[in-house]
């Protein structure tokens, strides 16, 4: 199965977003989550992302036939955030070559 264009520009963004989460994890931290969550609106802004997070594991619980998939692709969202949403719904809903 050959990548389109559109899934290699997807994964490659999902890789830019974790360096950058991995560069600022080495600048600051968990105490940078300390500041976030002492926020009003840092505290808002965690509640939308699990929020998110709970609703999209849902719809990939839903989606997949196999227990087992639904479960590899949802657990993460809670720890790597909606890059795993995203590059689910691109292997799964974006055509490969051998689709068309």
């Amino acid at each position: 199965m050959r990548a389109t264009k559109g899934q290699i520009i997807v994964g490659l963004a999902g890789l830019v977003f974790l360096l950058f989460c991995v560069l600022a994890y080495g600048q600051v931290g968990l105490s940078g989550f300390d500041r976030v969550v002492a926020e009003p609106w840092g505290l808002v802004t965690l509640l939308d992302v699990s929020l998110g997070a709970v609703c999209m594991s849902a719809v990939i619980l839903r989606q997949e036939t196999d227990r087992r998939v639904g479960l590899a692709w949802a657990l993460p969202i809670f720890v790597l955030g909606h890059v795993v949403s995203a590059a689910w719904v691109v292997v799964r809903y974006l055509p490969s070559k051998t689709d068309s």
